[in-house]
């Protein structure tokens, strides 16, 4: 393996994604740096997905597989066992990552830091048009502590070197946290750096699970919650601490400013108007804060 440019191997999971994942493929296919493998592991799409995949194919060093799965963490197990990088990224077929330089950053930050073994940035969240909503940046620093009470590891935005995934493999029983049962599982023994960079794009839109499957999804976060803190922390503490960090989102709006002077996207991004962009953060901290505001008092 040349240790200069390390094999990056990023993982798809897939499903009647057939309108967004173009964007998907695109914003792998776009970037500079040429040592990547993209394996896309579809559950038996009956949309469109296929045809889009068949569109690349040939194109870039794209390997897919499509046959009925038991799920999406299923179908990432098998991606991550058929993967031969150093380095390891996970991007859903309706996500993207922003820029054409995204993974030659990444694998200049590993090399750069090469005591660390998790890597993530800063996630815009996008509509199923790709125009942007707003950007949510990560914690500046890693906290085991806070993680163990929220989750703020942004899997679009993650990368990870591969000794993790030859030891762990993701929970086959969860279906919305399975990322933060992994970053809880190795957050003790491995290393996790976050870089001040918004490196990805994660979609809502109707059918996703984070929408449409959002009380599954608290439910299985709230699990794990209570299975990583035994150790009877101060409840109170643990929701003031959780209002402080949709407050830190704000923080987000000087990079999302940024976002209009840069001309490096990866897919066809849209970018609304600076005032839209503002509100909407500002709006949505406010109605995470009272959120969880409500959760205390309660």
């Amino acid at each position: 393996m040349d240790e200069d440019m390390p094999l990056v191997s990023i993982v798809t999971p897939s499903f009647n994604q057939g309108i967004f994942i173009e964007d998907t493929i695109l914003s792998i296919k776009n970037q500079d740096y040429q040592n990547i493998e993209h394996i896309i592991i579809d559950g038996g799409s009956t949309d469109s997905t296929l045809e889009m995949i068949k569109k690349h194919e040939g194109s870039y060093n794209l390997k897919w597989i499509s046959e009925a799965d038991k799920g999406q963490t299923d179908a990432l197990n098998k991606g991550f066992k058929l993967s031969k990088g150093a380095i390891i990224g996970w991007l859903n077929s309706d996500d993207a990552y922003i820029s054409t330089h995204t993974i030659s950053d990444i694998v200049n930050y590993f090399a750069r830091n090469t005591e660390y073994q998790v890597i993530y940035g800063d996630l815009l969240t996008i509509d199923s048009n790709s125009r942007v909503i707003r950007l949510y940046p990560s914690l500046p620093f890693f906290s085991y502590y806070i993680l163990k009470r929220f989750d703020f590891i942004p899997q679009p935005a993650t990368f990870f070197k591969r000794e993790i995934i030859e030891r762990y493999s993701l929970e086959p029983d969860l279906y919305y946290a399975m990322d933060y049962e992994l970053w809880l599982k190795i957050g003790k023994t491995y290393r996790f750096k976050h870089i001040p960079q918004v490196i990805s794009c994660f979609r809502l839109h109707t059918h996703s699970k984070t929408v449409s499957q959002s009380e599954i999804g608290k439910e299985e976060v709230a699990k794990l919650r209570l299975e990583y803190n035994k150790d009877g922390s101060n409840v109170v503490l643990n929701k003031l601490l959780c209002i402080c960090i949709r407050a830190f989102t704000v923080s987000g709006l000087y990079s999302a400013i940024k976002l209009y002077n840069r001309n490096d996207f990866a897919f066809n991004l849209k970018l609304p108007k600076k005032r839209e962009i503002f509100i909407s953060m500002v709006r949505d901290a406010l109605k995470g804060i009272w959120s969880e505001t409500k959760r205390v008092l309660s």
